[in-house]
């Protein structure tokens, strides 16, 4: 793979590493996330899913050509379908006190800050960047989820392994590449690469913090 998004996948590889080696995805991946966490971790992600859509929304607001606009509409589609639908599914089993949901909300906006601050400076190109650094997280960690032996697998909990699942699916791995894709397309006259390295590592930094503010 060449371009300018595996040339910025491969710089940023340490701090990729970081983040899908964080305390959560190691527990996520070996089936030893507690009850807890994960109730937590359900709460945080279905808020930040509701901030990928509305940067989607911006990334397809931007687009000038039908080219550029689908396979980003495809993606927005997902989110507030499918993905809206796992977290609407599970709010009843999976309940939390209000002060600890309070408290674990406020932990984890970093991430949505970090990513609404810099598409509202950089626009499309920040926004592309940032989700290609969160996806290509997810797609990783997952597909190393999927592919651990049965007797781990069996460990998880039914409802995480349907989240893993999605993000191991055709739909999903197509926002990735449809990412990519972008991500390759931006002019270096107009982005340098230290933009793209700023607005990716910031996005995995976040993540870390993010995935650390479901852990009681």
């Amino acid at each position: 793979m060449t371009g300018r998004a595996a040339a910025l996948v491969a710089r940023q590889g340490a701090v990729l590493d970081e983040a899908c080696s964080c305390r959560f995805v190691r527990e996520a991946t070996d089936g030893t996330l507690s009850d807890g966490d994960f109730a937590r971790y359900l709460l945080v992600e279905e808020a930040f899913v509701l901030t990928a859509a509305r940067v989607l929304g911006r990334v397809v607001w931007e687009s000038p050509t039908w080219a550029s606009l689908l396979p980003h509409a495809a993606s927005l589609d997902n989110l507030v379908t499918d993905q809206r639908e796992y977290f609407a599914g599970l709010r009843d089993r999976w309940p939390l006190a209000d002060e600890d949901a309070a408290r674990t909300a406020e932990r984890a906006t970093v991430l949505s800050d970090v990513v609404l601050a810099q598409v509202a400076t950089g626009g499309r190109p920040a926004a592309v960047t940032g989700m290609l650094a969160a996806e290509t997280m997810y797609a990783r960690w997952c597909t190393t989820a999927a592919g651990v032996p049965p007797d781990v697998a069996s460990r998880r909990h039914p409802d995480l392994q349907a989240w893993i699942d999605l993000h191991t699916g055709h739909a999903f791995l197509a926002q990735v590449a449809a990412l990519r894709d972008d991500v390759d397309a931006v002019d270096p006259a107009d982005v340098r690469d230290e933009d793209l390295d700023r607005w990716f590592g910031s996005v995995l930094r976040a993540e870390v913090a993010f995935h650390d503010a479901v852990h009681g």
